[in-house]
């Protein structure tokens, strides 16, 4: 009977939360975003506050999984967070909230997020006044990490584009790669564990571990692109072994977290 109340209790709390996170986003896009607009107009300015705003979101929505004992999170080495302007952050993506963990500690952050959330009514508006990063093509990729570098902002991205399947190989994309070999930017690692894993990928939001989730993330180490490929004058062929490099580095790196 205590399990069944106490996983009831885990699946309300949850929603809750997500209820929550929904909510703020489009309470901003009808309410919020418009008053930003009218303050600031469509200066940088804007979506520097705005990007602020969402990390406070972001720092909200974990700190309310915490209290609810629902996750707890541990960051390992965070002083590398102060050095991360003008860097490529890359990660492990092993469960849904990954980005909001990571996001909400990193200072001057942008992100890559998925293009289709810039279709998601609830947070299309969010996405678009933040000046977060769509992965819509390589292009718009490649473009809106290297304004977002030069003005010294840490740009956030999966290496792997979604979840990692529990269970099978990373299987990262080479849009990181492309942008590291094409910008020159450094590469800030961070390895992320779940223990028990939850809101991985083919998860529904409600199907809920057993006891809190506790996240460790591990930031690692500044890499430098150039150092990592011999022939990198060679964009396309650097970018392929960047990504084969990158792969095996994390690969590696987590079997030392299990």
């Amino acid at each position: 009977m205590l399990k069944r109340l106490n996983r009831l209790w885990r699946i309300l709390a949850t929603g809750f939360c997500f209820a929550f996170f929904f909510g703020t986003a489009l309470a901003q896009t009808l309410f919020i975003l418009p008053l930003y607009s009218l303050w600031l107009g469509k200066s940088p300015e804007k979506t520097r506050k705005i990007r602020r705003l969402q990390q406070l979101n972001f720092a909200c929505f974990v700190k309310l999984m915490e209290v609810l004992g629902l996750i707890r999170v541990t960051l390992h080495n965070s002083a590398l967070l102060q050095r991360s302007a003008g860097c490529i952050v890359i990660a492990n993506h092993p469960s849904l909230i990954d980005v909001v963990i990571l996001f909400a500690r990193l200072p001057e952050a942008n992100c890559v997020v998925k293009s289709a959330l810039w279709q998601n009514w609830f947070t299309r508006g969010v996405m678009r006044s933040a000046g977060f990063i769509s992965n819509g093509s390589a292009d718009e990729l490649l473009q809106g990490c290297k304004q977002a570098l030069a003005e010294g902002q840490a740009v956030l991205i999966f290496p792997e584009g979604s979840r990692t399947i529990p269970g099978q190989p990373l299987q990262f994309k080479r849009g990181v790669a492309n942008v590291a070999v094409r910008t020159g930017a450094p590469l800030l690692t961070a390895f992320i564990t779940c223990k028990p894993l939850m809101l991985t990928k083919g998860e529904k939001w409600y199907q809920v571990p057993p006891s809190k989730g506790h996240f460790n993330v591990y930031l690692q180490e500044t890499l430098e692109p150039h150092a990592l490929i011999e022939d990198f004058d060679d964009k396309p062929k650097a970018a392929r072994l960047l990504t084969d490099h990158l792969e095996q580095y994390f690969e590696e790196g987590l079997k030392s977290y299990d």
